[in-house]
């Protein structure tokens, strides 16, 4: 017999939040409003954040609540920045504009579902794989807020097209990215990303136009620069290996 799922109540309404900022994000898009849309995102990944906290810390953590946060993600951080984004740098290109556009959406759906599948344990969190749709989401909500403040319009619409596609392929990679770090882990890893925190939440209460999309970008070279030191890693002791294999034989 399947287990029953259950739903539970004082997450479910964050992520009811969640979802209403992404909804009302698609509106902004509709209306043509692309940068009050940009605020409701970055709203919505508040939410986010919020259900799953309040989900662990009142032990209500749940596969209702998995499937609903995923499915609200959807909305808020794959739908709603495209639709956002489409009359600043895609509309113009016509069928393949739509076709980037699409992308992304696939991307981040493939990604949420991945993320379904594979999730082990409702209390823990471990590691991503593959960059989160909020963070990437965020990053082009992020994008039309600080150049709207800088110079007051998108200032680089193939800027803007090229970070979706990249933003798409990170989605479904298989890069690891941080989630956030135990107090008691003193790694590297751990001092780098609490940095990162740091300065976003400083930078959010002083001047948050300025700050979103820089602290996010920094986020994803993290996970570059470490998948990357992983692979250099990896290929420097397979050398090794068959350098001690040819002297062996």
């Amino acid at each position: 017999m399947a287990p029953k799922i259950k739903p539970t109540f004082l997450p479910s309404i964050f992520t009811s939040g969640n979802l209403f900022c992404g909804m009302y994000a698609v509106m902004e898009a509709m209306r043509g409003d692309s940068y009050r849309g940009a605020w409701f995102v970055v709203l919505a990944a508040f939410f986010d954040v919020a259900d799953g906290f309040v989900a662990r810390m009142t032990g209500h953590a749940s596969r209702f609540g998995v499937e609903f946060d995923s499915l609200s993600d959807v909305i808020s951080f794959v739908l709603a920045p495209v639709l956002l984004a489409w009359p600043l740098c895609f509309r113009q290109l016509g069928v393949p504009g739509a076709v980037l556009a699409f992308v992304f959406v696939a991307a981040g759906t493939i990604r949420l579902a991945r993320f379904n599948v594979e999730v082990k344990s409702l209390v823990t969190k471990s590691d991503f794989r593959g960059l989160p749709t909020p963070a990437a989401g965020c990053l082009v909500a992020g994008y039309l807020i600080f150049s709207r403040y800088v110079a007051g319009t998108v200032v680089w619409p193939g800027f803007l097209a090229a970070l979706i596609v990249v933003l798409a392929g990170l989605m479904v990679s298989t890069v690891e990215y941080p989630s956030f770090p135990k107090l008691a882990n003193r790694s590297l890893h751990s001092y780098v990303t609490y940095g990162i925190m740091v300065l976003g939440v400083i930078g959010l209460v002083v001047r948050p136009q300025l700050t979103i999309f820089p602290v996010l970008f920094m986020y994803l070279l993290l996970g570059l620069t470490g998948w990357v030191a992983g692979a250099a890693v990896k290929l420097y002791k397979h050398k090794g290996k068959r350098s001690i294999n040819r002297a062996d034989s």
